[in-house]
């Protein structure tokens, strides 16, 4: 497997900064002959400047954190291409600052599953999109797929009870190839086609992957940092036991990730 399917994390920041996230080359290659493209929930515009390397002359990214934004904007600052690239607050749950057409294709990597009304959100990125151009986006598959992200939360609930650690509800929401498919027709786009992207997370042990999460996941470091140490050991052993089924033969650990990939025609 290659490095994008295989990343191994031993510290709070696992993954090379030339190393894309999980999803990103799949859905350039999704908008890669699109020139102007709009990329909805861009957070630090990884994937924004991803689609500009890829040869796109015109990306603009919108999001709704202003951290975020900034985040992006100093990434943009040091990179050559930055300069193809424009980020802006906006919330793709209302009208969109962008006139019909704008666009020869929108993309949006694990904002769908967040959208007060997805349908909504999707024509609205259908409307900013011109004729025949590409919508592609991303979500997390559901939760059951996804046992790097569900056994910590797990662990957590059943030290500090549910209510502490019922984070990120909306993660793997319209993840099923069932469910994205039904949405993206609902909001009148055509020919979806739905793939299953599978990468395998491989972590030193249970304490290494709730590090990771508590460095990466903004909801685990909150939670994070309401633990006593007590409470955190707790959730360290809880964790140990879980995910014993992905433990390989020289006792680190191998949890799969599970994407779903929708591409659609305006």
């Amino acid at each position: 497997m290659t490095r994008e399917d295989r990343p191994y994390l031993e510290r709070p920041s696992p993954y090379r900064r030339d190393v894309p996230p999980f999803g990103v080359p799949q859905i350039v290659a999704a908008a890669s002959a699109a020139a102007s493209v709009l990329d909805a929930g861009c957070g630090s515009a990884r994937l924004t400047l991803a689609l500009v390397e890829a040869g796109a002359a015109d990306v603009i990214g919108i999001d709704t954190s202003l951290e975020r934004l900034a985040q992006g904007r100093a990434r943009l600052s040091a990179h050559p291409m930055g300069a193809h690239v424009t980020l802006m607050e906006a919330d793709f749950d209302h009208a969109l600052p962008f006139s019909d057409g704008r666009f020869n294709a929108a993309v949006s990597r694990l904002a769908l599953m967040i959208a007060a009304d997805p349908v909504a959100m999707l024509r609205e990125l259908g409307r900013v999109t011109a004729a025949a151009g590409h919508i592609v986006t991303a979500l997390w598959a559901p939760v059951a797929e996804n046992p790097w992200f569900a056994l910590p939360r797990s662990a957590a609930a059943a030290v500090v009870g549910s209510d502490r650690a019922d984070y990120a509800r909306a993660f793997g929401r319209l993840g099923s190839p069932e469910e994205a498919t039904e949405v993206h027709r609902a909001a009148g786009l055509a020919g979806v086609q739905v793939e299953t992207l599978r990468q395998t997370l491989n972590v030193r042990n249970a304490a290494a992957l709730w590090a990771w999460m508590a460095g990466e996941n903004g909801h685990v470091r909150r939670l994070d940092t309401t633990l006593s140490d007590s409470e955190r050991a707790a959730v360290l052993d809880e964790l140990d036991r879980m995910v014993a089924a992905y433990r390989t033969h020289d006792g680190s650990l191998a949890l799969p990730r599970t994407m779903t990939l929708v591409t659609a025609t305006v």
